[in-house]
């Protein structure tokens, strides 16, 4: 299959080229506006138990049991506001009559009309009230961002001040967030790529392969997700994610494939055979990379949280369109260029191609004491993944609003003067054939439950649904208040009911639930994925075996720094990180998959090098240390300028993407210098021969379906 790609992209590399740029004709003019067919994060199960109890009573009731939406009515001047005034009362009437009537809001409460049960939504000292809206829907993310965008627009006012926020401003906010993040890091991110190219290239011409390949990529990704998107709810999450990986694997597979043909044209010159050992070897470990690195990702595909199956589908998509542009697109460039891909160096010296002899010193330093520096490096990372142990995780809830917002800012002045009902109830759903005195009786238990500080009594929504609101002592992802919440959940509901529970706690607690029985599968895939395809380029059983040990000890450490950079505090001024100071759920789940990705990828890099040299006749020892020495600085050149791209979307104030892109860049860094300098050449030095081993069976499999070059 290679040799048959070598031919085809050295006969035909016009009109290879010719059909890529038709590719990204069509795919630009597609999925340019992808962004606005794109839904919000999407963190919730949507077979969750709180799912279906907001369903429950957003079908009973006709809108939900809390508010999504609330609107703080204040004084222009900030003083009291003086609800007996009859211009006050009459604007607040207008305000809540123009919230009812803006989309997806199936109830406005006036708490000046209300009556007593209103109360909590009029603040003790006299500076402003809320006005309550209970959204037609329980899709607080999607429709509630479009409920948001409508309140914003009708309801407006020239006599009071009026600030927005609850669940589904907040989740508006950050969607809005994301998408100018995406322009800033690609602002930041950009720039500094070149001048990354440049240097590690040597030739301006050299460096714009890369970002060719990348931008082609970015193009595929954007009409893949367009596509995704009329069959199925996609995060606009993935569009971020999907640039990222874009442009980091176009850095990578260029670098190979550009470092490889200059090593092979100063000894073969511009030649076909030159050509076709570039396919052969270079394009190989391409082929393998991308395909390791789509496997990986796709299997977050499995899990039910759109975050994560688009995140999943997005770097599958990017893996496989950048293994497509490594072998197709990037030779057919090559071919066309011939010498002048050499065209206006900048700079003298080694090239990353070349053998570094530091490299091969190190790698030749390491085996001299193998198992001593296997210990000494694993002890490191694991002390380095210890904080794991003790770290506190959060999910979604008001914290996601990031600083500055305004939904960010109503919510710290609603925790500061209203009772913490108006902004973090808990609806307590009895659906089946309940009665008054089953509620009644329920409402006792559920009142004397430690953490819980009071409950509403229990309304009829429908003909076989009951529900109340509780308020708890405690904030909403407070370990008091999830216990509180399983205690609720622990009682025994009447005869022929069941008990449903909806809120922020309880899908915190939902979520959790989900992706810790969700995600052995997805790990399972991962793994499954990784040892086939990583057996079919070695033919050992071994060495995948290896590559996952390893990927564990870098993830662990990342993850371990991860803690003790966001929940410990350190160097967090750094970063501008004013909290919350936790670790996003699921941050964690995206960085195990993207980090095993990309750890993967540099092992495929250093293990396919080293697996021609020993094939060429070289020692297991040889090969090692001159497999490490020849991939030491394309390893190290692609995960610098990774670690850059990713490190761009740390500017973002949205502090689980934060998050993702310093674990990220964290990931790359370790693997690529502390794994494949250290743990890499002791380990193979350790297994010396055994290395290559796998059964009889499988070594006949490997011999008919294996790839060879």
């Amino acid at each position: 299959m290679l040799e048959r790609i070598a031919d085809l992209t050295w006969n035909h590399p016009r009109k290879i080229l010719g059909a890529a740029l038709l590719f990204a004709a069509v795919a630009g003019f597609f999925g340019h506006d992808v962004e606005h067919h794109l839904k919000a994060a999407g963190f919730t199960d949507p077979a969750s138990e709180s799912q279906r109890a907001g369903d429950v009573l957003a079908g009973a009731r006709g809108f939900s049991a809390e508010p999504g939406l609330v609107v703080v009515v204040r004084a222009k001047d900030g003083g009291r506001l003086d609800v007996e005034d009859p211009a006050v009362q009459a604007e607040v009437a207008r305000l809540t009559q123009r919230l009812g009537e803006s989309a997806y809001v199936g109830q406005a409460v006036n708490p000046l009309t209300a009556g007593p049960q209103a109360r909590e939504l009029v603040a003790d000292d006299g500076k402003s009230i809320v006005l309550a809206a209970y959204l037609a829907t329980n899709d607080l993310e999607d429709k509630g961002g479009l409920a948001d965008e409508s309140v914003r627009k009708n309801v407006r006012s020239d006599l009071l001040d009026l600030g927005y926020g609850g669940y589904a401003p907040g989740f508006n906010e950050v969607n809005d967030q994301t998408k100018k993040d995406l322009t800033n890091a690609e602002l930041i991110a950009f720039p500094l790529l070149a001048i990354l190219l440049l240097l590690v290239f040597r030739s301006a011409v050299a460096a714009a392969v890369p970002l060719v390949i990348g931008v082609l990529s970015i193009v595929g990704t954007l009409f893949v997700l367009r596509v995704m998107s009329e069959f199925v709810g996609t995060s606009v999450f993935a569009l971020n994610i999907g640039t990222a990986l874009s442009l980091g694997l176009a850095v990578d597979y260029a670098l190979l494939l550009v470092s490889r043909h200059r090593e092979e044209t100063a000894v073969a010159g511009f030649t076909q055979e030159a050509h076709r050992r570039m396919i052969s070897t270079a394009g190989r470990t391409a082929m393998f990379s991308g395909l390791t690195v789509a496997a990986a990702l796709a299997a977050l595909m499995v899990m039910p949280q759109r975050f994560l199956y688009s995140v999943g589908a997005a770097g599958a998509a990017v893996g496989i369109l950048s293994t497509v542009m490594a072998l197709f697109v990037a030779p057919a460039i090559l071919v066309v260029l011939g010498p002048r891909i050499n065209t206006w160096s900048i700079r003298r010296g080694p090239a990353v191609s070349d053998t570094s002899t530091r490299w091969l010193k190190v790698a030749r330093g390491v085996m001299k004491r193998p198992a001593l520096v296997a210990i000494a490096t694993s002890a490191v990372l694991l002390g380095l993944a210890s904080p794991l142990v003790s770290t506190h995780l959060t999910g979604p809830s008001a914290e996601v609003v990031p600083p500055g917002q305004q939904s960010y800012e109503v919510v710290k002045y609603l925790e500061a003067h209203y009772p913490r009902v108006v902004y973090e109830g808990v609806s307590v759903t009895l659906r089946g054939k309940a009665t008054a005195a089953d509620g009644q009786a329920l409402a006792g238990q559920i009142a004397a439950i430690d953490g819980v500080d009071e409950v509403a009594p229990f309304t009829q929504a429908s003909a076989d649904a009951w529900f109340t609101t509780v308020s708890l002592d405690d904030p909403a992802l407070s370990p008091a208040a999830q216990q509180a919440v399983r205690d609720i959940r622990a009682l025994s509901p009447p005869p022929d009911t069941d008990l449903l529970l909806a809120g922020n706690t309880a899908s915190f607690l939902d979520y959790k639930k989900s992706l810790v029985s969700n995600a052995p599968l997805a790990l399972g895939l991962i793994v499954l994925l990784t040892v086939v395809l990583l057996f079919l380029l070695t033919g050992s059983v071994l060495l995948p075996i290896k590559t996952l040990l390893m990927n564990a000890l870098t993830l662990a450490a990342t993850l371990g720094i991860l803690v003790i950079v966001f929940e410990k505090k350190f160097l967090v001024d750094l970063l501008d990180y004013p909290g919350p100071y936790k670790v996003e759920m699921t941050s964690m789940v995206f960085l195990f998959a993207v980090t095993f990705a990309l750890a993967t990828d540099y092992a495929v890099l250093v293990m396919a090098r080293i697996k021609e040299l020993r094939d060429s006749g070289m020692s297991n020892e040889d090969a090692v240390a001159n497999g490490v020495a020849r991939t030491g600085r394309i390893i190290s050149a692609a995960a610098v300028m990774i670690a850059v791209v990713f490190a761009a979307f740390a500017v973002s104030p949205v502090f689980f993407m934060k998050q993702i892109a310093v674990g990220v860049a964290l990931g790359v860094v370790i693997d690529a210098t502390v794994v494949r300098a250290l743990l890499v050449p002791s380990l193979m030095r350790l297994l010396g021969e055994a290395n290559w081993w796998a059964p009889g069976p499988l070594r006949r499999l490997h011999a008919r379906i294996g790839v060879r070059h």
